[in-house]
């Protein structure tokens, strides 16, 4: 098992940023979570990566073991100063990021207002696709879904049990919804735990997260590798070739058998297609 160097940066909006570095002589690879999830999440991914990578874990607002006040906002340029503020702390220049939904669009956000820190990106279903009221017909209504969240669980081995039986986590590698659960949640004082990022917190990211990043996709100029699954049927999965076309520098690539998850499923298909694209640039791009 990994154990990072854990420290915490001040953001914005009274923010503390925590940040999870494994440290190595490798290429700082900074690693975003998605909404409601966590940073760590991507250890399984890291673990496999090799020597060439030295991997930043950032929980962002909200999520994993940063904290903030309760009135905390999510919209688009506050999430990007969550990832500023470890981009100046850890002085990143010509790093990679690799992010996955919400944390995806931040780290391309994040690309215009420090320009020299990311040199390439690879990025799971980023939500930064057009935004509009008018959802599909049967489409998964995240933000009412997410208020009726449930929250404590007795302990860690019952929410793991409950996770990996039903979607969409069930799409979770095993090790990846582990680290899930044991990252995710905070222990309380009769023994059950609680979800980290509050069911009513992470509903509010979802609504206010994605206000004018569709606008901005063009000018991000550094290559970007746009991954998707190819079975999703959702917005977060259609959206994506449009996103790669949208970048000046973009390019696809489907999982197949995947969805909005695959990033922690197919574990040696994402490992090999990270290393693909940030290891060997020339070949890819």
């Amino acid at each position: 098992m990994l154990t990072p160097s854990t420290t915490f940066v001040s953001s914005e909006d009274q923010v503390e940023v925590a940040v999870h570095d494994y440290g190595g002589d490798g290429r700082p690879t900074v690693f975003i979570h998605g909404t409601g999830l966590v940073s760590r999440m991507w250890e399984p991914v890291i673990t496999r990566l090799g020597e060439e990578f030295r991997a930043i874990c950032v929980d962002l607002r909200a999520h994993g073991a940063t904290t903030n006040p309760e009135n905390v906002n999510f919209f688009d340029h506050r999430m990007v100063a969550d990832i500023v503020s470890v981009i100046d702390a850890f002085a990143l220049r010509d790093a990679w990021v690799v992010g996955h939904s919400m944390g995806g669009a931040t780290g391309l956000l994040a690309s215009l207002a420090r320009p020299e820190a990311f040199e390439r990106a690879w990025v799971y279903e980023p939500i930064i696709f057009e935004r509009t009221e008018d959802r599909p017909e049967g489409a998964f209504d995240f933000v009412e879904a997410t208020k009726r969240r449930r929250s404590v669980f007795p302990s860690r081995k019952d929410a793991l049990d409950r996770y990996g039986s039903r979607p969409p986590l069930d799409e979770l590698h095993p090790e990846c919804l582990e680290a899930y659960v044991d990252h995710g949640f905070i222990d309380l004082a009769d023994g059950s735990v609680e979800l980290a990022c509050n069911p009513l917190l992470e509903s509010r990211a979802f609504e206010q997260f994605l206000q004018d990043g569709w606008e901005r996709v063009p000018q991000i100029t550094m290559g970007v590798l746009v991954a998707y699954g190819a079975r999703g049927a959702d917005r977060p999965s259609t959206a994506a070739p449009a996103i790669a076309s949208h970048l000046p520098l973009g390019v696809m690539e489907p999982f197949d058998d995947s969805d909005h998850f695959g990033c922690f499923n197919s574990l040696e298909a994402v490992v090999t297609s990270l290393r693909s694209w940030f290891l060997h640039a020339n070949s890819t791009t």
